[in-house]
């Protein structure tokens, strides 16, 4: 029982060991990342007129190749008034140059074409610029007229395209319009996204800080198996080893008594087994001596023999005396040494328990610093400039307000527009659809072998298809050059003075150059003491830099100081330092019990005589001369009476008997007893060896429990306190490199502005430069398609005329018309 209640004492201490063991790095501080929102997807650049709006880009970069004119805008916006000076001026007809040629070019296009119609018409009123219906006819006729049709096909198809791109563009535009509220929208709400997970985002590494606060609380309320527990471990190697080997001690000790127990015993049965055997004999021999003096046996003495040889050989009174052995060991096993390693791991499993009272004071103190750590902490999310989000997102909702309130009007001002729009590309279609009918009809209805004079309906109808084209384009292809010119005039300056400069980030830099905005002061807006320029915050914003590095809030909040707990972690340290822990007294072995042992291990049980023992054990146990005797007697019975006859045969009956008996009586004994010297003897020969290392290593735990223990608790104490600030410092390490390097990475804010930039630029600007340009298009291939119905309509139109040419060839001649003049 006693062993079992000290085996337990021992797994007890050792499971204390093992949970206290690692408890630093087992428990370690694990962090949360931040979460990120989730945005709505931003406007796709791809427009469905990509490759027209290219186009359109190259051509405004042939009549704009100018750079981005900052100072002169910067001049402009300070005082107005110096537009108008000389080299203002100069500057600004220079900057100009490309869009007052193509409007000068517009001008004489606006003036030249109803002035030309009208004089066109006119002429061909008198009969002149083909008004005459005459056509001259010569062998070149058919390849003129089919050069002609051809030339004219292709500058209509060259048209119609012009025309499919002002449809096309023209529905752009509505789109874009139409669309622009929920693309803008949805740029608003991200951007309300990203500002509102700012704070969000900083609220959660200050509340992150709750973890460390709350890991050390922990370690603190157990401190007792933590701290303890360490120690223990420090002060349990040698310690349990020797309280190990005092167990095995013990153990070998009470087995020793055991098979000595054993021997002692075995070896007393055998002696009262041979003391009963010699009994047995001497009756017997009595019986054989009284019948052999009887008179009537006749020649007894002689033919018998002397009855002293009739003995038992087997002799157990030479094993040695054990009780001296004995005596020792129950000397040793008084000792208790299972009590006393009971009472050692008693004493060290109490370590932690003591380490937990003693630690009281300590504990409270460092859990108030905690509360100053936990304050400290807390000053991160007051100290960087929240508050200014807030008028931003203000700012915001007041935006979204005015979307909601303009943008109907502008969607239902679009309708109109776009009305407008389809009016004008019918107007460019109604040309392309009479000089199509032209193109369709006249070769149609056309024989070439006819009389001019004779031509049918359908080529006439086709020759008329011509004309009205010519009409049409005439009438109004000077109001939409106008419509034209301004729009490029709008829409080109546009691009060339927002869009582009925007795209290019030049736009910005002007922005930030000062008094561009007056009163604008980025810095200022957002609470920051360092100069901010938009473009630079664009630029870090579009590689997604946190805020902290974008702002260079490092200016502003000083987060080195404000994660330095190295002013708590001192007063902790002094804490710990002034806390005294005071281990009970150990003492593994009294001088009585060191004193024991080292006599039992050199003198105790060296003296018993195991070759005596073996001798004895080895003995043969069979008796030949009790047989041969019996003999004898059986021999000489013969020659006896029925007396005495019978009275020698059972006595020689009785002698057999006990020779049979003698070794079924010894034997098992014997055989116990070698069993049991065999292991006594091993055991005896280790148990000095045992006795010594144990003794050995009893001395060195007593050494390290009298001379290191100060020592181990001081240094567990600091390696305790050490594990406790790596708590803060691994949670200020996370805390610095999220704030500066996670929290906030503005690129939705980069987004949000390329995502205005695509809706007014490359929806909105694109769109209705396209419209122009295809317009302009339409209207420059106009002048050729004019000049070739014309001359193509005198080929299909029937005329009032003949004018015959036939080959020379000698059966034609060439009959004149009387009247030709």
């Amino acid at each position: 029982m006693a062993m079992k209640t000290t085996l337990l004492f021992v797994l007890l201490g050792c499971c204390g060991v093992w949970a206290a063991s690692g408890a630093c790095s087992s428990r370690s501080l694990e962090l949360n990342n931040l979460n990120q929102s989730h945005y709505k997807p931003d406007p796709s650049r791809d427009t469905g007129i990509t490759v027209l709006s290219d186009m359109v880009h190259s051509f405004l970069g042939m009549v704009q190749p100018n750079p981005f004119p900052t100072e002169l805008l910067t001049e402009a916006i300070k005082d107005v008034s110096t537009i108008i000076q000389e080299d203002s001026l100069r500057m600004v007809l220079k900057y100009e140059a490309g869009f007052l040629v193509c409007a000068a070019i517009g001008i004489l296009f606006i003036l030249l074409m109803p002035l030309i119609g009208f004089f066109f018409c006119c002429c061909r009123c008198c009969g002149n610029c083909g008004g005459r219906m005459y056509q001259k006819q010569s062998k070149k006729t058919s390849c003129k007229r089919r050069g002609l049709y051809w030339s004219l096909m292709l500058i209509t198809i060259v048209i119609l395209a012009g025309n499919i791109c002002m449809f096309i563009s023209n529905d752009k535009f509505t789109k874009a319009i139409n669309n622009s509220t929920e693309l803008l929208n949805d740029t608003l709400d991200n951007m309300k996204t990203f500002l509102s997970e700012i704070p969000q985002q900083i609220n959660a590494v200050v509340k992150e800080s709750s973890k460390p606060l709350d890991e050390v609380s922990r370690s603190l309320n157990d401190i007792g198996p933590l701290l303890g527990g360490e120690i223990l471990q420090a002060l349990g190697g040698p310690m349990y080893s020797a309280l190990d080997s005092l167990l095995l001690v013990s153990q070998e000790v009470t087995s020793i008594g055991e098979e000595l127990m054993s021997v002692n015993s075995t070896t007393e049965h055998l002696k009262q087994k041979q003391q009963e055997i010699v009994k047995n004999l001497t009756a017997i021999r009595n019986r054989i001596e009284q019948t052999l003096k009887n008179p009537n046996c006749s020649g007894c003495d002689l033919s018998v023999g002397s009855l002293d040889k009739l003995t038992v050989h087997v002799d157990f009174s030479g094993m040695p005396d054990l009780s001296s052995p004995m005596d020792a060991i129950s000397k040793v096993k008084d000792a208790n040494l299972s009590a006393i390693v009971n009472e050692a791991n008693k004493t060290l499993n109490s370590i932690p328990e003591r380490v937990s009272n003693e630690t009281r004071g300590v504990v409270a103190d460092v859990k108030k610093q905690l509360k100053g750590i936990e304050e400290q902490i807390g000053q991160i999310a007051q100290n960087i400039p929240l508050d200014q989000l807030t008028d931003v997102t203000k700012q915001l909702d007041t935006v979204m307000g005015d979307l909601h309130t303009y943008l109907p009007g502008v969607s239902q001002a679009d309708k109109y527009r776009w009305i407008a729009g389809l009016i004008l590309s019918c107007l460019v279609l109604l040309a392309v659809v009479c000089n199509s009918l032209g193109l369709l009809l006249g070769p149609a209805g056309l024989r070439p072998s006819a009389d001019p004079t004779e031509r049918s309906c359908t080529a006439d109808c086709g020759g008329v298809f011509f004309m009205a084209g010519v009409g049409f384009s005439f009438l109004y292809s000077w109001l939409l050059m106008l419509l034209v010119l301004l729009m490029f005039l709008l829409g080109g300056n546009v691009y060339t003075l927002v869009c582009k400069p925007w795209s290019n980030q030049q736009l910005l830099k002007f922005i930030d150059t000062p008094g561009v905005i007056k009163g604008f002061n980025l810095s200022h807006m957002l609470g920051v003491n360092t100069h901010l320029e938009i473009s630079q915050i664009y630029s870090d914003c579009k590689n997604n830099d946190p805020i902290w590095s974008t702002l260079h809030l490092e200016d502003l909040v000083n987060l080195d100081e404000l994660l330095n707990i190295s002013k708590y972690t001192g007063d902790i340290q002094a804490a710990f330092d002034n806390t005294s822990i005071q281990l009970p007294e150990i003492n593994l072995l009294n001088n009585d019990s060191l004193s024991l042992l080292q006599d039992f291990s050199s003198s105790g049980i060296h003296g018993i005589n195991f070759t005596a023992i073996e001798q004895q054990v080895n003995q043969n146990l069979t008796s030949p001369d009790i047989d041969s005797f019996a003999d004898r007697l059986d021999q000489l019975a013969v020659n006896q009476n029925q007396t005495i006859k019978g009275e020698l045969m059972a006595e020689a009956a009785d002698l057999r008997n006990l020779s049979r008996h003698i070794p079924g009586e010894l034997q098992p004994q014997v055989e116990t007893l070698k069993n049991s010297v065999e292991p006594l003897k091993v055991s005896i020969a280790q148990i000095p060896i045992t006795i010594n290392a144990t003794l050995a290593k009893v001395k060195e735990a007593q050494k390290v429990l009298n001379t290191n223990t100060s020592e181990i608790i001081k240094k567990e104490s600091q390696e305790f306190l050490n594990c406790q600030i790596g708590y803060f410092e691994t949670y200020a390490d996370w805390a610095k490199q999220t704030i500066t390097q996670k929290v906030a990475c503005c690129k939705p804010a980069a987004n949000a502005i390329d995502a205005v930039e695509i809706i007014a630029c490359a929806y909105i600007v694109d769109s209705l430069n396209a419209f122009w340009f295809s317009m302009g298009w339409c209207l420059m291939f106009l002048l050729p398609s004019i000049i070739l119905s014309v001359k193509l309509a005198k080929f299909y139109r029937r005329m009032k005329y003949m004018d015959v040419y036939e080959d020379s060839i000698p059966m034609f001649s060439i009959p004149r018309a009387a009247m030709k003049s």
